[in-house]
């Protein structure tokens, strides 16, 4: 806007300028000039993303009535078409506690409904064990897991494969694809495999540590790229975050001696982790996002002004581009997992005795 920002004096063939001071939703005009010679480049326009809404309406559902039920997992279709996957146990007709459980519940925009989702297979003895994870690409092509085999789920019926099984070296706890042929499953013990359309891979992950989530995109070079959140309770010192390239795993630097329990991005500069805190790699720097010390479990977001995180006590926190705001912490809930689509957000836990489900909806 006609005003020098910065000068430069250039010693390398490439500069980045990065201008951490600029408005929401402001349009600045840009131009690049060298002094010495006088050459100026084109004007360029830009306009800042808007900061997103922290308000939304949050309605609590909860399941079980008795033995310990739990909710591990959520995932969003739409604002009508939401599915939670546990372990949840109920009374019979009689009044009597139901020893079988149900191991998925489903919202279909006016109800939730309770799910048994069969894996009796050659490779699992149990015909409604608890499911551990879920994702869904579709309403009708879902993957879901025990932790030890995989089920291709229609939202009816239910395929199970176990040609992940000789690949794992542990539980799978998590699941990140962007089409039906680019499936990733990541568990204990450092497992990872990969789903092409056809049958699954071993990725060598080069470590032992517990691979608690996972996440990818499509880069600008049409690249997919997938990180990976490391942990192990175990060992000391043994935290990471994994970047998986072309099936050639390596990792970002971190050197901090936190606990990871989840990562979520949109883009190449942008990276959030969660686990004992908060934290946002911009552009090749670490920086930790100044929260409540609570152990956060799962990141989720829209865009990087739209990002949730939950966790212990009830933990839900909002960041709309320029602030996090605390929307729920210091309960006796325990959230596992998020999801968050355009205007909708599900956590996933375990309250009391019984699995929830919470729904936000933005106003």
């Amino acid at each position: 806007n006609n005003q020098p920002k910065e000068t430069i004096n250039l010693t390398t063939a490439d500069t980045l300028l990065y201008v951490d001071s600029l408005l929401p939703n402001q349009t600045y005009k840009i131009i690049a000039a060298m002094e010495q010679t006088n050459n100026r480049s084109n004007e360029i326009s830009i306009t800042t993303m808007d900061t997103t809404s922290h308000n939304f309406t949050w309605q609590t559902f909860t399941f079980g009535e008795h033995s310990s039920s739990t909710l591990y997992d959520v995932a969003i279709i739409d604002e009508n078409n939401i599915w939670a996957v546990g372990e949840i146990y109920m009374l019979d007709s009689l009044g009597r506690p139901d020893p079988n459980a149900y191991n998925a519940v489903h919202w279909d925009g006016i109800k939730w409904e309770l799910k048994r989702i069969n894996m009796l297979s050659s490779c699992n003895p149990v015909t409604y064990p608890p499911l551990k994870a879920i994702w869904a690409f579709s309403a009708n092509n879902i993957a879901v897991t025990s932790g030890g085999s995989i089920g291709w789920f229609d939202g009816n019926a239910n395929r199970t494969d176990c040609g992940i099984k000789s690949l794992l070296a542990g539980a799978i706890n998590k699941f990140w694809g962007n089409s039906n042929n680019n499936l990733y499953a990541v568990g204990n013990a450092g497992s990872i495999a990969h789903y092409n359309g056809s049958g699954w891979t071993k990725i060598e992950s080069g470590t032992t540590s517990i691979l608690n989530d996972v996440w990818g995109i499509k880069n600008e070079l049409n690249r997919t790229i997938v990180y990976c959140a490391a942990s192990s309770f175990f060992v000391p010192g043994d935290k990471k975050i994994l970047k998986i390239t072309d099936a050639k795993v390596d990792s970002v630097n971190w050197n901090r001696d936190v606990r990871l329990y989840s990562a979520w991005t949109n883009n190449d500069n942008f990276l959030y982790v969660c686990g004992e805190g908060v934290f946002v790699y911009r552009f090749g720097t670490w920086q930790q996002i100044n929260l409540p010390a609570i152990t956060t479990n799962s990141i989720r977001g829209n865009d990087i002004n739209d990002v949730f995180a939950v966790g212990s006590m009830g933990t839900i926190f909002h960041f709309n581009g320029i602030s996090w705001k605390v929307i729920s912490s210091y309960t006796q809930k325990e959230n596992y997992r998020v999801d968050f689509k355009n205007n909708v957000v599900a956590v996933g836990g375990y309250y009391n005795g019984k699995g929830f489900v919470e729904i936000g909806r933005r106003n």
